[in-house]
């Protein structure tokens, strides 16, 4: 194995993303019925504009506005935006970056995950800190 990958090589590109239309409902729904723990939010170009984590939800109710709040569902829809919780403008990875540039970004920040973006800004995959310590524990097993 090459010692320098691009991105594309080890990313997830089949992403599970939402977009500011969706309804805080049907975020949730995504988290709980696909293996994520990232949600990249798109536009209708499908140009990426934010990322909401499951540590985004859970500080809603723990630390956020609506701290032991009892919320139904349809009271949730009508009061949490997603555009309001996910971080707007997140940090990202291009497709043809090396897998070394992401352990830089990586290193020192909170977020466990980067959406990766073509040249015009759309989104083509995320990639995770696992995802970068597989492929350097793969390269170190060939040394």
């Amino acid at each position: 194995m090459s010692r320098s990958h691009q991105i594309k090589v080890i990313m997830t590109s089949n992403v599970v993303c939402a977009n500011p239309s969706h309804k805080f409902s049907q975020v949730i729904q995504l988290f709980t019925n696909f293996p994520i723990h990232h949600l990249p939010v798109v536009d209708a170009d499908n140009k990426l504009i934010g990322i909401i984590s499951s540590n985004d939800i859970m500080k809603l109710f723990i630390d956020g506005k609506y701290k032991g709040q009892s919320l139904d569902t349809t009271a949730l829809d009508n009061v949490v935006n997603i555009t309001e919780i996910m971080t707007s403008n997140p940090e990202c990875v291009k497709e043809n970056d090396l897998v070394e540039y992401a352990s830089r970004v990586f290193r020192g920040r909170s977020f466990q995950a980067l959406p990766v973006v073509n040249e015009a800004n759309e989104l083509v995959g995320i990639v995770s800190i696992k995802d970068v310590l597989d492929w350097y524990a793969d390269v170190f097993r060939e040394l």
